[in-house]
């Protein structure tokens, strides 16, 4: 007959190994199940935020061209005068000469601006063509392309002028290698009338190559990265594919699926290359193009290995330590191990937040301990998950992530009839120009002093950065007087400021009146038009960022 000793070590082992194997299939389990989903909102917050700073550029050159076109609506007086007054033609070119170019300035990424006129109305060679000089940052006349000397379907030499005058309306053209400038661009062009008579074009050229290189800081896991489509999901940049390649041959999920259920659905797909599985998922941009976010799956699932050799490495070792616990101490072992077991349940709930009491120096101390670790590095790795979707990493303010889902939030009380809010738009004076002429560093240093003078003034909570060097704050219930005593508070803020860097930004802000089929859309729109004016006036005034010393 075994002895009761031995009984209660063959007792006391099965209980271990019970309870260390629920311990570690139920934290594998919660930790795979966590890191799954975590992952998905990962690869999606990282497309979206990425599109929505892509978004924030096409915007700006969006409204630059659109001010373009309507100043060149307005300012001109007389389609006969133009047509016939050569000397009223030049001076009307050159003022919208100077206005595009001021635009093209405050612009990232435009390595082009002009305005081309109706080949009915003038020459093919009519208007102005600037392209930004690399060496000086300026933007210099370049040879006008004589557009009657093209067919309209040359879309190297003049698909910029034919496809929106064609459409009759603005229109983004798909990157293409321009043959006049010898440069590879996005364009977006809008045609301007007179009195229902074509008058021109104006537009602006994006360096497709800047947009690459946005692209390309994104950084996912190991070695995650991000592509470019067209309209119709055929890659027009890729580390791994050559362009022209559609998205629809790496899966046949995606052959079969609508462009519209593949675009914004926030769905995972997977596919394979050179026998690596990857997830992906696409989004759309303003522009027409899409933008594709991938991650080999084996990086996603690195962590839940990690944790898995670590559990076993735990229940090897408490195992081998539980053989020499001695009969003396049960009353001690049977606590903890339930204490245990009610705390793994906790953490397959997912509440990672659990409590062990038990202060033992033995065996069953090690595990407790051991258990303790494990969970607070599964937490933290969660965490630190979290903080890469909702914190903005230069500035550690809250990011474009966290500014939808306030926006969202925000659309929700006013479909519900119950809401009261301000919105300012902060953009930064003269960045382009500090980055230009003293690096990215400099530039970045304005951008951190932008976010300290807005957290401290309008709280850390109601503070984000929307883009590069465009700020968002929304404030809970103020009102015009209070929005004008903050907005002062901001200025007195930068003017207090010392140091070399010397930051100047435009702010513009807007009250929800709460009137029929007023939107949250239309209340920041109507800040980013105030601080757009205001910016227009600081630039005349000269008031930019600056370096001294």
């Amino acid at each position: 007959m075994k002895s009761i000793q031995t009984k209660f070590i063959v007792l006391i082992m099965t209980i271990i190994i019970v309870a260390s194997s629920v311990i570690g299939v139920v934290g594998i389990l919660g930790f795979n199940r966590v890191a799954g989903e975590d992952s998905i909102d990962i690869i999606n917050a990282v497309g979206g935020e990425k599109a929505q700073e892509l978004n924030v550029i096409f915007g700006k050159i969006e409204n630059a061209a659109e001010i373009m076109s309507f100043y060149a609506e307005q300012n001109l007086k007389s389609v006969d005068e133009f047509k016939r007054n050569s000397q009223y033609a030049d001076i009307y070119t050159h003022n919208l000469e100077t206005i595009g170019t001021a635009m093209a300035d405050e612009t990232d990424g435009v390595v082009a601006v002009y305005v081309r006129y109706s080949t009915s109305l003038h020459s093919g060679n009519g208007g102005y063509f600037k392209v930004l000089d690399p060496d000086t940052g300026t933007f210099s006349d370049f040879p006008l392309t004589d557009i009657s000397a093209y067919g309209n379907d040359d879309i190297g030499h003049v698909g910029w002028y034919y496809i929106p005058v064609k459409s009759g309306q603005p229109a983004w053209i798909a990157p293409y290698h321009n043959e006049n400038t010898d440069m590879d661009v996005v364009s977006y062009v809008i045609p301007f009338y007179k009195y229902k008579t074509l008058i021109g074009v104006a537009g602006m050229d994006i360096d497709f190559n800047y947009l690459v290189e946005k692209i390309s800081q994104i950084k996912l896991y190991e070695t995650g990265h991000a592509f470019l489509t067209d309209e119709n999901l055929n890659i027009v940049y890729s580390r791994h594919f050559a362009p022209g390649t559609s998205l629809r041959e790496l899966s046949a999920e995606l052959r079969d699926a609508d462009t519209e259920d593949i675009v914004n659905s926030g769905k995972i797909y997977e596919y394979s290359i050179e026998g690596k599985k990857m997830e992906m998922s696409v989004q759309a941009l303003d522009n027409g193009m899409c933008i594709a976010v991938t991650v080999p799956v084996s990086e996603i699932n690195k962590n839940a290995r990690d944790f898995m050799i670590q559990t076993a490495i735990v229940f090897i070792a408490v195992s081998a330590v539980f053989i020499l616990i001695t009969i003396g101490i049960t009353k001690k072992i049977v606590r903890p191990l339930r204490d245990l077991n009610v705390a793994a349940s906790e953490v397959a709930d997912g509440n990672l937040d659990v409590r062990l009491t038990c202060k033992s120096r033995d065996e069953i101390g090690t595990l407790t301990d051991n258990f303790k670790i494990t969970v607070d590095q599964l937490k933290k790795r969660i965490d630190y998950i979290n903080s890469l979707a909702y914190t903005d990493k230069l500035t550690g303010m809250n990011n474009n992530t966290s500014y939808m889902q306030a926006v969202s939030q925000i659309r929700d009380m006013i479909s519900e009839g119950g809401c009261s809010f301000s919105v300012f738009v902060i953009d930064i004076n003269g960045l382009k120009a500090v980055n230009d002429t003293y690096g990215h560093n400099y530039g970045n240093e304005l951008i951190i002093a932008a976010a300290e003078a807005i957290t401290s003034t309008f709280g850390y909570e109601n503070s984000y950065r929307i883009g590069g060097d465009e700020f968002a704050v929304i404030i809970d219930g103020a009102d015009s007087d209070r929005c004008e005593e903050l907005k002062k508070n901001f200025a007195d803020r930068i003017s207090e400021r010392s140091g070399k860097v010397k930051l100047r930004a435009a702010v513009g802000y807007a009250v929800y009146q709460g009137t029929a089929g007023e939107t949250y859309k239309s209340v920041f729109e109507r800040a980013d038009a105030d601080m757009y004016r205001i910016k227009t006036a600081m630039k005349s005034n000269h008031e930019n960022s600056s370096i001294e010393g």
